[in-house]
């Protein structure tokens, strides 16, 4: 390059020189910057359509696995981790005493069968015996007030002829012969009218002594209608009997993963305690605690980015799925009612679930992650 001849333009060239970038430096000083600022314009953007927490974890429904009966434990085939199905043994209590009372309480129900059989035999017998002899007895009274109602003009009759025997023997119309013969076919007539009286009291009795006897009926039906009480309460103790029974086989509600076990085999339990712990790795989500000045833009079905700190090369999907109504405050076991008066005002989160899909049991309760839920209209 050619230099410049006169003392001006030299030093003007030579100012020139000076401030223009010398070597690669500047150029590097430049990217950097540039590029800081492009990270850092993508960073606002991001912090103002996503919203990040770390204030997460993998959540789930985790199940106590409790006892319904006291006993011993005979049998416990599982251990931490263990993966099981639905139905799967989980713990066996000791069953030879429940086996022995449901023997007694069925014995108990046969004998109480023998005996319902028996007295519905009774009941038969005595009902055919009685009402045999109740609708023979009915037609002897039938029979004999038939008889006496025959009777009463016959007496009547006798009586008549025996009142005009005696006027006529007053008047001296008729031997003494024909008063006597009238005054005894009177006094005849009388006999047979008590007798047929008599006969209907005899045929009235012996029908209230077989209707007595039919009375009977309604005490052995009355056994019958105790026996049948007795037996409902014994079939109830036989069914709660069998529930006991079948609650000493403990078995998993669903397939799922053993977390923890509290007992162990030939240990005695009691009803209520626990035995282990279990959750369905299929029925997880995160639950994140949101700050409470970016809860309103948070919506359900906002799909959310989720690192889990246990595979930080890999990230997860998740959508929004429940908001939660109040502070995570509200729920602490020893709240602060500040009784000082002194106040410190602190930011609340509230509890936010996102459900996501479980895959190759990855994620299990307790896990911690990070969420970074997008706002942006879906």
């Amino acid at each position: 390059m050619e230099q410049p001849s006169s003392p001006d333009s030299a030093r003007s060239y030579s100012s020139l020189k000076n401030r223009l970038p010398a070597g690669p430096r500047f150029w590097i000083l430049l990217v950097v910057a540039v590029l800081a600022a492009v990270w850092i314009g993508r960073w606002v953007h991001h912090r103002s359509t996503h919203i990040f927490s770390e204030d997460a974890s993998v959540d789930g429904e985790v199940i106590v696995i409790a006892s319904r009966v006291s006993g011993w434990v005979v049998d416990l085939p599982i251990i931490e981790g263990d993966a099981v199905k639905q139905g799967q043994v989980l713990a066996r209590i000791d069953a030879r005493d429940s086996r022995l009372q449901l023997k007694g309480l069925e014995a108990r129900l046969a004998a109480l069968d023998d005996q319902t059989a028996l007295v519905k035999a009774q009941i038969t017998q005595v009902d055919e015996e009685t009402l045999g002899q109740v609708q023979q007895e009915s037609s002897s009274v039938t029979a004999a007030e038939a008889a006496l109602a025959a009777m009463g003009p016959e007496l009547d009759q006798a009586k008549d002829d025996y009142q005009r025997a005696r006027e006529l023997a007053a008047a001296k119309w008729i031997s003494p012969q024909g008063l006597s013969r009238a005054h005894a076919t009177y006094l005849t007539a009388q006999e047979n009218y008590r007798k047929f009286r008599a006969g209907v009291a005899v045929a009235k009795g012996s029908l209230a002594v077989a209707g007595g006897k039919r009375k009977q009926l309604r005490v052995l039906q009355g056994q019958l209608a105790v026996l049948a009480k007795q037996r409902d309460e014994l079939h109830t103790q036989i069914q709660r009997q069998h529930a006991d029974l079948n609650d000493r086989d403990i078995t998993a509600p669903a397939g799922g993963m053993i977390v923890k076990t509290f007992a162990n085999k030939g240990e005695y339990v009691f009803a209520g305690q626990r035995l282990a712990l279990f959750h369905d790795p299929d029925k997880i989500w995160i639950a994140a605690n949101v700050k409470e000045t970016d809860i309103a833009d948070v919506e359900l079905g906002q799909k959310a980015d989720v690192v889990v700190d246990a595979y930080p090369g890999r990230k997860f999907t998740a959508i929004v799925y429940r908001v939660g109504r109040t502070a995570t405050s509200k729920f602490a076991l020893l709240p602060d009612p500040n009784p000082s008066g002194n106040f410190t005002k602190v930011t609340q989160r509230l509890p936010v679930r996102l459900l996501f899909e479980q895959k190759d049991v990855l994620l299990r309760p307790g896990m911690m992650v990070e969420v970074d839920i997008d706002i942006r209209k879906r």
